[in-house]
């Protein structure tokens, strides 16, 4: 079994050295040790604990600009360009919805020297989880995540020196590397699913603001400029029994939005 879910994620990722964690959050904590001048994170769109953890282990840390959860290039050149930072953690696709701009991501922190981290949480089983332009992958197998295990997550490297330097903390509960395995073969099905249902809450609010409709997401967020079109696009999620949460959120987007997570309804 063990060595089944390995080979998988070896797959999905494109990396050699892989390994199963306790959590996604214990992931996170694995990369930042790779940290030793100092962190970069989007501004929007990543994770929780990209803003905590810093701070939590006296790591430096600065926000790259975005629009709408996605990455701008011209100003993570200008972060960089001071020699203050050697990692850069983000998510794609931005908030589960904003595909990012990865070869390019990759290329600039190259050039400076700084490593790729890259959350796939929500791009895992797809062209947006690509080892090519990432130093490092993680992953959360949690609640409402693609691979939704309800527990555990993955970590991996394209090169081992870099792998060994993570003190990661392994799952050892048998039973949630079973129900990983399960899930992860049920990933290309919700997958699927949740793109197949993305195209259709898209469709049926075509006439509204709906942010990066064309990219690959798991969610969809629809901003607006006033409280009319905000009670209309939440009337709609309440009538097709769609959960949503409210924008400004970090996760998702730091404007007023509403962001209909379709990964909570699809299973």
């Amino acid at each position: 079994m063990r060595k089944r879910v390995i080979a998988r994620l070896k797959e999905l990722t494109g990396h050699d050295f892989v390994e199963v964690v306790t959590r996604g959050n214990s992931a996170i904590r694995s990369a930042l040790r790779l940290v030793k001048k100092g962190l970069l994170v989007p501004s929007e769109g990543g994770w929780l604990t990209y803003k905590d953890y810093p701070e939590k282990m006296g790591l430096k840390f600065e926000f790259v600009d975005c629009k709408d959860a996605k990455i701008d290039i011209g100003g993570l050149k200008e972060k960089l360009s001071g020699g203050e930072f050697d990692v850069f953690l983000y998510q794609n696709p931005g908030g589960y919805f904003a595909e990012q701009p990865m070869k390019e991501i990759c290329e600039v922190c190259k050039e400076y020297g700084c490593l790729v981290v890259l959350d796939a949480s929500g791009g895992i089983g797809t062209d947006l989880c690509d080892g090519k332009f990432a130093d490092v992958i993680l992953g959360s197998f949690g609640r409402w995540k693609l691979v939704e295990a309800k527990g555990g997550g993955f970590i991996s490297s394209k090169n081992e020196e870099v792998f060994e330097k993570l003190e990661l903390e392994v799952l050892e509960d048998t039973k949630q590397w079973k129900i990983i395995e399960k899930e992860l073969k049920k990933l290309p099905k919700r997958i699927d699913l949740l793109l197949k249902e993305r195209e259709l809450v898209i469709a049926d609010l075509k006439s509204f603001d709906v942010l990066y409709k064309d990219d690959l997401g798991f969610v969809v967020v629809v901003a607006y400029d006033d409280l009319e079109d905000k009670e209309k696009i939440v009337k709609y999620c309440k009538e097709h029994k769609l959960e949503f949460t409210e924008c400004p959120r970090y996760i998702r987007v730091q404007r007023n939005a509403i962001s209909i997570e379709l990964k909570r309804n699809i299973k």
